[in-house]
């Protein structure tokens, strides 16, 4: 059983359930970390520690969140290594930079565009070229992962060059590790 732990309330967990009934996987469950004081990669990993310990059916615990501005995204990195869950079970950071859109748009174009210069949300600069290719997009869109299904190889491809071009270049921004999450679900479905 896969259990994945999302930040975001709404596109995130649309995206990865619609993609969950096209695989048509009955092994993974999509959730939204719960936390009265906001989202953030901190409360993921403690509701995904918290969800896991209480139900103890899931192999792998993936932590979906983004970097974006968060305080607390290098220690809940450093929390989700250090963390040592029952042997054969992993606990797993999947990460956007600067956000979950970034994922979204390479589903498109191959970018290594450095979204963190200049002033304005760093997110609001990834949606805005996102717009270029879906400019209806709004977050929460319960159609994304139809829009963009036929295009889930290339946002494969695009991500792993983007990782490649980011150790060469000693960088994190852009990048994303969703490809590694729908690679294994995809293996899941065969």
């Amino acid at each position: 059983m896969v259990l994945i732990v999302c930040e975001g309330e709404k596109t995130e967990p649309n995206y990865f359930k619609a993609l969950i009934d096209d695989f048509r996987l009955n092994t993974a469950n999509v959730v939204v970390a719960e936390n009265t004081a906001g989202s953030s990669p901190g409360t993921v990993v403690d509701f995904a520690l918290k969800t896991y310990r209480k139900e103890r059916e899931y192999d792998r615990v993936y932590c979906v969140f983004d970097k974006d501005h968060h305080a607390t995204y290098d220690k809940a990195l450093a929390k989700i290594k250090r963390t040592k869950l029952n042997e054969g079970h992993s606990l797993i950071a999947i990460t956007s930079i600067p956000c979950f859109e970034f994922w979204l748009l390479l589903h498109f174009v191959y970018t290594t565009k450095p979204f963190d210069s200049g002033h304005g949300s760093i997110c609001a600069k990834v949606i805005s070229d996102l717009k270029k290719h879906i400019p209806e997009y709004t977050k929460g869109d319960m159609n994304i992962y139809q829009i963009t299904q036929k295009r889930l190889d290339n946002a494969i491809r695009n991500s792993k060059m983007v990782l490649s071009y980011c150790e060469t270049a000693g960088t994190d921004m852009p990048s994303t590790m969703i490809h590694e999450l729908v690679e294994y679900l995809k293996n899941l479905k065969s």
